[in-house]
Formats: structure tokens, sequence, C-alpha cells
């Protein structure tokens, strides 16, 4: 009975997600084949880990800006997914995690696979609630869709309950939406002096963050750019919303900002923040931060407004909201007279990184960054991991279009980049895919390679192959006066390795098998693997030092 049960209960949740238009789900569980997946329109990615799906249900969210969604199986399933909600969450990722037990079953305490899911998974989901009532199955899912893009992105988890439900576990169909409380009279007079302050300023500069990205502000942000002529910087996650190859966008800025971005902000009159949260990556000491200037602060959620940096005026808005009401009050005239030294003197300040060269090895990792760049098409995704390859991506690969760098932010989730990818190259089918890691990061999740595989999926995976966990062992270097600790790590042959999978593999060590092998493996439909031997003991330069001001910055 309880089998018939669910079947029953899978095929509608099916039909269900069909419904909504959601055209992708990932999980690990392969019973949902036998359950009716087949039976729908979704496609269904099937990965080893769940850590794994949800990374990939990320990594579909943000190539395409609709929620992913992944289904749990219960008990470990969920503690296994937690890095991978925690990701997402930290980031403004929209998800939809469904989960519940595998069969009804009475409801006894320290039952089998009995776990607290909500209690655990609070703290790092935007909603969370239980769900009994099967015949709500469909409104159920349409408002967790919905409440995980709206407002500020995020997860939402959905437990299917077998007991019946207690007072205190809520029904998402009483979820409360909290909008912005800011009227349009409010939020007229907040555009006007925005208007005015930018109209003033003699050294504005405009920041921006994900949140430009996530609300698809990118192309109001380039108009503005271009009439008034701005300096632009940005956060990690904000790349892609400006071209790297545009004179005014001066880079990264933060812990490994460029000279430009951190010596812009540092300098000047006027900061313009779109989307931005202030991580301490970015900041630096707080009391340093951009000393001089007034303080413009645009963001969906108002609790990150004034939470980090005291702003002087504060606006509770979508960044593609407020930019368009923006665009069309601005005095570009009077912008162009006044920004006009500032402008010339700002652009003509180092954009480029430098690099540490005692070396002795015959490949440097920038290199490859760049040649990697060289042979990939325009529309190609880049997903990295976390470290010092993923720096090294952000400051050498030359983005020009929104959600083409998809990578782990804020919680600095290493093990992301190749299932991330899996779900990019999903949830955009023909389009090329790379992923770029390091020796330390491929090696959390990289039983993933045959989902690429299996499913054929056009990823070309980049490995910096540098010996270290070169991030930490920079640390080490530069702070700890070089006394190594639990840095140094062994790797096996991973051309071999993927050739094991049934993944192509090619290595290089000199920048003449460089161009080689990456033109041979983009060649190839299917997924391809290139470890490049890269110098040891590279750093990731500029760099800021824990506790100092962006301005006190190391260049080599």
């Amino acid at each position: 009975m309880f089998l018939q049960r669910e079947v029953t209960e899978k095929i509608g949740l099916f039909e269900s997600l069909s419904l909504l238009e959601v055209e992708c789900v990932f999980g690990c569980d392969d019973r949902c084949l036998l359950l009716g997946v087949d039976q729908s329109n979704i496609r269904y990615v099937q990965l080893n880990h769940e850590q794994a799906a949800v990374h990939a249900a990320d990594g579909f969210a943000r190539a395409t800006g609709k929620p992913g969604v992944v289904l749990l199986s219960n008990a470990a399933g969920v503690t296994n997914a937690i890095t991978g909600i925690a990701t997402a969450y930290s980031d403004s990722v929209p998800l939809v995690l469904i989960t519940g037990p595998l069969v009804a079953k009475p409801q006894i305490k320290e039952a089998f696979q009995d776990l607290d899911v909500l209690g655990i998974t609070m703290p790092i989901t935007k909603y969370s609630f239980k769900q009994k009532d099967w015949e709500c199955l469909s409104e159920a899912l349409q408002n967790a869709l919905t409440i995980a893009e709206e407002g500020r992105p995020g997860p939402v988890l959905i437990e299917y309950a077998a007991g019946p439900l207690t007072n205190n576990q809520d029904r998402l169909l009483s979820y409360p939406r909290p909008r912005s409380h800011i009227s349009k009279g409010q939020m007229e007079k907040s555009i006007e002096s925005a208007a005015e302050l930018i109209e003033a300023a003699r050294k504005p500069v405009l920041f921006i963050g994900g949140g430009v990205i996530s609300s698809g502000a990118a192309n109001f942000l380039r108009g503005i750019v271009r009439q008034a002529r701005i300096p632009v910087v940005s956060s990690l996650m904000g790349i892609g919303a400006m071209e790297a190859a545009n004179p005014l966008y001066l880079g990264m800025l933060g812990m490994h900002g460029t000279f430009a971005a951190n010596k812009a902000v540092h300098q000047c009159d006027l900061l313009i923040s779109i989307g931005v949260r202030f991580s301490d990556r970015v900041t630096g000491k707080i009391s340093g931060f951009s000393p001089k200037s007034k303080k413009i602060h645009v963001d969906v959620d108002p609790a990150e407004i004034n939470k980090i940096i005291a702003v002087d005026l504060p606006i509770v808005s979508d960044a593609k909201e407020f930019l368009c009401e923006l665009k069309g009050r601005l005095d570009y005239q009077q912008i162009l007279r006044n920004v006009e030294i500032w402008t010339n003197e700002v652009i003509g300040w180092k954009r480029t990184v430098p690099r540490f060269d005692k070396s002795h090895s015959l490949l440097s990792p920038q290199t490859v960054i760049k040649k990697l760049c060289e042979y990939s098409a325009q529309d190609t995704i880049v997903v990295t991991d976390v470290g010092q390859h993923q720096i090294w991506t952000a400051h050498h690969y030359a983005f020009t279009t929104p959600r083409t760098l998809i990578t782990s932010g804020g919680l600095g989730t290493m093990g992301y980049g190749l299932p991330a990818a899996i779900g990019a190259a999903a949830a955009c089918p023909g389009k090329p895919v790379l992923c770029v890691s390091g020796d330390g990061s491929f090696q959390m999740n990289l039983q993933e390679l045959i989902i690429a595989v299996r499913y054929q999926l056009p990823i070309k995976i980049a490995i910096l192959n540098n010996g270290y966990l070169g991030m930490v062992r920079q640390w080490q270097e530069l702070f700890y006066h070089g006394r190594y600790s639990s840095v140094k790590i062994g790797s096996p042959s991973f051309a071999k390795l993927a050739e094991a999978y049934g993944v192509p593999g090619y290595e290089a060590r000199t920048e003449e098998e460089v161009e080689r092998v990456i033109a041979e493996a983009f060649q190839h439909s299917g997924p391809a693997l290139i470890e490049f031997d890269v110098i040891e003991e590279e750093n990731v330069y500029p760099m800021v030092r824990p506790n100092h001001s962006n301005h006190q910055i190391i260049l080599e």
C-alpha cells in the first residue's frame, strides 16, 4: 500500500512541476525514473551525491535566473545537501528543495531516518515548511517557486510529512510576502536624491554586485555608464555585468581587487553601491573603506542596508527598477562636465594584475587562463571552484555578459565547480561550458565526472595542478613566515583518471603544449579534461593584508 501511494505522489509531483514550466530537476534517487518522471516533459539529471545535486541545481539557477529544483531523499540525503543549500543561501540563489520519507510510516520517536529537517535547514533557507495535503501540491509548488525568486532570491525547502502536522509546523499557503515598505512617493524622492548626489559629484564610482546580475539590470547599468562615463568596480559576484574590455570598468574590488578599483573607491567622493552586501573580502578594514565618500546603497533586502557600512542615502529597491528609473532622471551633460578630469585620471590607472616572478616552472596559471579565454567562444559559461584559480579566472578571463561566471562567493565552497558546471550545461543545452578547478577542489566532487559522460555534456574541465592548497599556502607564506602546515597535497594523474571515466584527458607543462591541448580538447563535442602543471608557489596578487585598508595593497 505504501509503495502504491509513493508511486501516485511522485507522478503527481512531476506532473505538477511540468505544469509550472519547470524544465529540469536534479537529484540522486534513481527511483524517480521508475516513479513517473519519464511520463512528464521534465529532464531529470541524476548525480551521485546530494551535495553535488544541489550544486548542479545552483549552477542551473545562476545560468538561467530561474529556480533550480532538487529532489532529496530524507535524513542523510538532507544532511549531505547542507553544504549546497548553504552555498546557495550565501549567494542569494533561488532553489526549491523537495524532501520527505521514502514511504509512509507511523510517527515513532527516533525511528529509522527520523530527522528534524526544518530545524537543521532553517538558518540556511529563505523559507522552509512541512506539507502533507497532496491535494494542494500544485499550489504549494507554485508558491515555493515564487518565494525562491521574489525579492532577494534564496532556497526554499518543502518537507512532505508522512504523519499529522503539529500546530507549529507552518503551511506554505500562509506565507507572508513582505514587500518594500517604501511607498511610490518615497521611492520618487529617493531617486531624485540619488540623481542630485550623482550630478553634484566630482569623483563618483559605481560599485556593482550580484544583485545587478540577478535582477537583470546589466543593460540599464551599461546605458548609464555609457552616457555618464562614471567608473565602475565590481564584487566577485558582479563580474559580467560590465564588459571586461570597457575602459570604464576598473575590475574587481577588495582583498584581491585591482590597483585601479581599490584606489578609485578609496579616493572617490561618491560611492553608488548597487546589489552588494559589503563582504569583508570587499571592504577590508571597515574604518578605512572609502573614507572620503558619500554613499548610496541600493538593495532589495532592507536588512543589508547599514548593516556593515553606514550610508548617506539608503534605497530599498530592486536594482533593475532603480536603474531604470534613474536612467531618465540624470542630467548627463552636467555629469560629464563634473567627472571629465576624474574619469580621464582613473582610466589611466593600472587594471592589469602583477604576477609573482620567482618561479622555476615553464607554465604560469595566468597564461593558462588567458589562453582558455582566447580559445573559448564568447558565450561560454565559465564555472570555477574556490581558491587561487578562482581569482586568476576573475582577473584574466575577459567576461562580456552576465551569468557567464558561476562561482561560490559567500561560502567559498570547494568542490562546487564540476557539479555546478553540470547544472549550467543542463540549463543551456548546446552552450559551451568551461570548468576551471584546482587539484584540491576537484578531488572533492570528482565522482561526478561519470555524470558528464552519461549525459555527454559539453564541459571542458581545466585543472590547475600546483600540488598545494594554494590560497592557504599563500597566507602561510605571507603572514606566517613561510611555516607551511597541511597544504602540500597529493593528487592522481587527472588526465589518466579522466580516461578511466571515459573522458579524454590531456596534459600540458609548457606554453607551447597549452595551445595544442586546448585546441584539441575544445574540438570534442562531449566532456574533456586538461591538466595543467603550473608553478607550485605562485601567489595571487594584488592582495590586501587582513585588517588593513584596501589602499594598503601588496602588488608583489
